[in-house]
């Protein structure tokens, strides 16, 4: 099975290269305290994602197998939509993700940054919601890696992550924990505007069925 470099990071006085599969999974944990993605290939759990129970913001932190820190993902205070500040362990910047929401027909739509603030891969997702092409943001038909989900997806989200382009991760050119981050991110969203919407529903149910009514009394 080919390999690419995921990331090269410091742990203690050592530094550590990381290595995933062309093809590898981000899947949403059934039961768990807080929020839990794991990543996976189709031979080994490789590491695993937790939200954050006290935070600001919706913040994940990835670990590896070792649960040694990876990378930390939190999302800006004041702004419209998604906008993710993703550092490593350090609390040196590896990049952004900030969503697009000035969009016609994408389900979503996602800006992807590097360390420097320069736009590295527009990822666009498919009208059904299931599948991200992430491209390059200067031509649409270079496709960098492709992350999709099940159509039909009840209590969890499973994301499928295929790379297509494995020279911009080799190079280093796009840190592949931005990619992570991108589909943990996506369902992090959907949630939030699943518990927001469920709220909404039940709030105008109540409304609706004391409409008319007093709470006034006269003896």
């Amino acid at each position: 099975m080919k390999f690419f470099i995921l990331l090269a990071f410091c742990v203690t006085a050592s530094a550590e290269v990381s290595r995933l599969p062309e093809e590898f999974y981000v899947t949403e944990r059934y039961l768990s305290l807080a929020s839990t993605f794991d990543v996976a290939s189709d031979v080994e759990w490789m590491g695993a994602a937790s939200k954050r129970i006290v935070a600001w913001t919706p913040t994940f932190d990835l670990a590896n197998q070792r649960k040694e820190p990876l990378a930390t993902a939190t999302a800006r205070f004041f702004v419209w939509g998604t906008v993710a500040d993703i550092v490593d362990p350090e609390g040196k910047e590896i990049g952004c993700i900030e969503e697009e929401l000035w969009r016609i027909l994408p389900w979503a739509e996602y800006r992807v940054f590097d360390a420097t603030k320069r736009i590295i891969a527009i990822a666009k997702m498919d009208f059904w919601g299931t599948e991200f092409d992430l491209h390059d943001p200067l031509d649409s038909s270079r496709i960098f890696a492709k992350i999709s989900r099940p159509w039909v997806h009840l209590f969890r989200d499973s994301w499928s992550v295929k790379i297509l382009d494995r020279s911009v991760f080799d190079s280093m050119q796009f840190d592949p924990r931005l990619l992570v981050f991108l589909a943990i991110l996506q369902t992090d969203k959907d949630n939030r505007d699943r518990f927001r919407r469920e709220i909404e529903n039940q709030l105008r149910f109540e409304f609706e069925q004391f409409e008319g009514t007093s709470l006034y009394k006269p003896y």
